[in-house]
């Protein structure tokens, strides 16, 4: 609420307003979406959310499937499917850290395998998508689920394998975009000029700063683009610095640091149930995939990644009510 409402009163400061209202019908979904998951999310027992992991999970299959065909039919450069591919990437990326952390009753040998079929695609999308960032997050999670052993060696062997080997059958039927990135591996994507633009701009209005949805207007250097569509900063904390300032960028902060530490805390207190464990891992490693992209593509302002973000936080709070619902009856 408190982000919202810089989000506001930047506006109300903004150096062009006509342009910053846009944030009233473009970033509104994400606070419905917010209070409408932290309140229904609430109302489903264990059994209903694991349905709905499940679906969130299938649907991203089908999607990273998508994109993955779309890619090897060259259709594409990057893998992509109903949207563009730095959505789709992290999106993907969201659900692929669910997709490992969850039990999917690995005692049942069937279970398993869709287990290690869905992961494998959701994992193949992201590599073809070729988003570096992303697939180096990717391949983060997936350690860090062997680690804790959320995922078995085992599995975890035949998902690299099968993820390698599609991703290799890939890459040669459509070879321009990756032999592209061979041939010049220090692509910046245009960053060079945005970390050039931010550096000119830093200490122009650090309070209240030009106001949501001003980069057109503000940013010095757009003749410097060689992708004349870009269209922000692609990074959150320039974004957010520039749009609303320091008290934007620092409400934006807490609100990360309150959630993973909210996160840490389900895991560690937990005591009611192995799928709030598995689902607090999902979602703490959710949240570290999705703050890593800041750096480079962002969410909290994007359309579609926000409202996955505020579906994170629903899932976080009906997690944390089913454990502290429990212990309430425990100690009764």
């Amino acid at each position: 609420m408190v982000f919202g409402l810089i989000r506001v009163i930047a506006v109300i400061f903004s150096h062009y307003q006509s342009s910053s209202v846009e944030i009233f019908y473009k970033e509104i979904l994400f606070y419905l979406s917010f209070f409408s998951f932290v309140f229904y999310l609430k109302t489903f027992d264990l059994i209903k959310l694991r349905y709905i992991l499940y679906v969130f999970i299938g649907i991203a299959a089908f999607v990273a499937l998508v994109g993955v065909i779309r890619f090897n039919l060259n259709q594409v450069n990057r893998a992509q499917a109903f949207v563009p591919y730095t959505t789709f990437a992290s999106y993907l990326l969201v659900t692929f850290a669910f997709t490992i952390t969850l039990n999917f009753d690995i005692e049942n040998k069937f279970k398993k395998n869709i287990k290690i079929l869905l992961a494998t695609i959701i994992l193949s999308g992201i590599i073809t998508s070729l988003g570096r960032t992303v697939t180096a997050i990717a391949i983060l999670i997936f350690v860090a689920s062997l680690i804790f052993k959320k995922l078995n060696y085992k599995s975890g062997f035949v998902i690299a394998l099968l993820t390698a080997s599609i991703s290799f059958i890939s890459f040669n039927i459509n070879k321009i975009e990756i032999t592209s990135r061979i041939e010049n591996p220090i692509y910046l994507s245009d960053r060079d000029v945005l970390y050039k633009g931010a550096k000119e701009l830093v200490f122009k209005t650090p309070i209240f700063g030009f106001g949501p949805r001003t980069f057109h207007q503000t940013f010095p250097f757009p003749d410097e683009f060689n992708d004349k569509g870009v269209g922000g900063w692609h990074n959150d904390y320039f974004q957010l610095y520039f749009e609303t300032g320091l008290p934007g960028l620092i409400s934006y902060l807490a609100l990360l640091i309150l959630l993973l530490l909210k996160t840490y805390f389900l895991i560690k207190k937990n005591k009611s149930s192995d799928f709030i464990t598995d689902t607090g891992f999902g979602i703490i490693f959710s949240f570290i995939g999705l703050i890593l992209t800041t750096f480079t593509i962002g969410f909290i302002t994007h359309v579609v990644l926000s409202i996955v973000f505020a579906f994170l936080i629903g899932l976080l709070s009906a997690s944390w009510y089913k454990t502290t619902s429990y212990q309430i009856k425990i100690k009764n």
